[in-house]
């Protein structure tokens, strides 16, 4: 009996092998692996499975049908993970992705993003392989096996606020725009969707003693905001105490909480450069000049000038000390998530219950506040240690009083 001819492809010049089923062509670099392809192909045609969708021909379509009300902004953010996997696996077939490639696109793509942006992509490339398998595509869900788990991504970023921002924060740059919502987030713990779509006079009920939250922005575009009664929990729309800080800089005012500097209202980078201006004017406070004419100021240029003269006749010691009357720069690196963040801290640290923190917060549950912003600092650990030694080790002349022992009560 004749063996069986063994076919042989021929390797163009650019490394890959190439054969063609009907009108399907199949590439790559190894032969073995290009005619492989090619029987998967025909077997998959014999058991009348749909295997001709390509990754990129399938995600595009899937997306609009997957996801068709939600906002241009958000589908821009789908979009961007789409994007990560496409450009990994995008021009092979569906039934051809491994888990180990999903792996791969969190290794080479996702490596050191956050936990949260990790955890979107991952569910996003479930949904997607969910739908191919749902509609005959694939036999399984390569996204969803175990080799296929993303690493873990950083943690959030955001905290408390220390003493002394709290207190630039009071004091200095009243007079910028961005001053009454600095301290309405701060002494509010509005999101800062919230912030952006906050009318003073709808909100501001000092009659009350409250302030109203029940608008929220949302990107709209690559740019602007649609603001709608629509917030982010259930827990959304609520009434917030007005404490003191907040009435002082509201009282009198009229008009969007933010605004730009012509009085319009905020858009995604207007709202980026409010908060850029903010900063930059209380760094300006904090350290006495601009950070472009730091060590630049004649001040500055003359204690440099003394070490330098100090460093030349061989006192490096005296020309260090010399240097060090000019004081380091200091940031300003508060966001505003962190004003939020450190609300929900100031509360606790005070001796809020925790169901009512959840109201004011506007979650839906107490998960988050646990997890992210319920930090235990060491004022409050203090605080709670010497409440429970009053209350359970009462010294009455000297001594403590404990439970009796087994043997008085006998007696």
């Amino acid at each position: 009996m004749p063996r069986e001819k063994k076919q042989r492809l021929k390797r163009r010049k650019d490394g890959y092998y190439v054969c063609r089923y009907k009108d399907q062509w199949f590439y790559s670099l190894d032969e073995a692996d290009c005619l492989a392809q090619r029987e998967t192909y025909k077997q998959l045609e014999k058991e009348q499975l749909p295997s001709v969708q390509t990754v990129q021909k399938y995600s595009e379509a899937w997306l609009d049908r997957a996801y068709p009300a939600v906002s241009q902004a958000t589908k821009a953010g789908l979009k961007i993970h789409l994007r990560k996997l496409t450009d990994e696996v995008g021009d092979r077939l569906l039934s051809e992705v491994r888990p180990s490639d999903i792996k791969q696109i969190y290794s080479s793509r996702y490596l050191g993003l956050s936990n949260s942006y990790i955890k979107a992509a991952k569910q996003l490339f479930c949904a997607l392989f969910d739908s191919a398998v749902a509609d005959g595509y694939l036999r399984f869900n390569p996204a969803r096996d175990r080799t296929a788990r993303p690493h873990k991504g950083t943690a959030h970023s955001h905290r408390a606020i220390t003493d002394q921002e709290r207190f630039w924060i009071e004091n200095l740059c009243t007079d910028h725009r961005a001053h009454p919502l600095i301290i309405t987030m701060l002494y509010s713990g509005i999101r800062p969707q919230e912030a952006k779509a906050m009318t003073i006079e709808k909100a501001f009920d000092p009659d009350a003693g409250v302030l109203h939250v029940n608008r929220t922005a949302h990107r709209d575009g690559n740019n602007r905001y649609k603001i709608t009664a629509q917030g982010k929990t259930k827990n959304a729309v609520r009434d917030v105490p007005l404490f003191p800080p907040v009435e002082r800089v509201l009282k009198g005012r009229k008009g969007l909480l933010i605004t730009t500097a012509h009085g319009k209202q905020i858009t995604s980078t207007t709202w980026r450069n409010a908060i850029e201006s903010y900063r930059s004017c209380m760094e300006t406070a904090i350290n006495g000049c601009h950070k472009r004419w730091y060590r630049r100021t004649k001040e500055h240029k003359k204690i440099i000038a003394e070490a330098e003269a100090l460093r030349k006749v061989g006192k490096i010691e005296e020309a260090k000390v010399k240097e060090g009357e000019i004081p380091p720069w200091i940031e300003f690196t508060v966001v505003p998530y962190d004003l939020r963040h450190s609300f929900c801290t100031w509360g606790r640290d005070h001796g809020v219950e925790l169901h009512t923190m959840i109201e004011w917060m506007g979650h839906a549950d107490a998960k988050m506040i646990m997890k992210i912003y319920d930090e235990v600092r060491d004022n409050r650990s203090q605080t709670e240690a010497e409440k429970l030694k009053k209350t359970a080790f009462r010294s009455v002349n000297g001594s403590i009083n404990l439970p009796p022992s087994p043997e008085a009560v006998d007696k």
